[in-house]
């Protein structure tokens, strides 16, 4: 994906995405300092005081790393934020909260 496309994602539902930065923070996601204190930036002066070095170096660490999934696995819709970090770190299943709900009502 292109840096361009990449910042109309993440500023399409800023809020949710800046929810989503601290459970990364918060939960020590970040292996790079560098990366975790463009982070912090971006949540305490917003994402737009970002530099585009700072902006590329945010979305290799995040949205093109192994913290992001573009779409749900089973319904193919778009992962929301809000439901991205339990589908990568808490479930592993790679499923939005919609699709984790039903698997599990048909499971039970």
């Amino acid at each position: 994906m292109q840096i361009e496309k990449l910042k109309m994602i993440i500023n399409g539902d800023l809020s949710s995405f800046i929810v989503y930065l601290e459970k990364l923070i918060q939960t020590n996601r970040f292996d790079d300092g560098e990366v975790l204190g463009i982070a912090v930036q971006a949540l305490k002066d917003g994402p737009e005081s970002l530099s585009n070095r700072q902006w590329i170096l945010l979305l290799e660490n995040v949205i093109l790393s192994d913290k992001y999934i573009d779409k749900c696995e089973r319904c193919a819709e778009d992962m929301p934020w809000l439901n991205m970090y339990n589908a990568i770190f808490i479930y592993q299943d790679f499923l939005c909260d919609n699709c984790r709900y039903m698997v599990n009502k048909i499971n039970v």
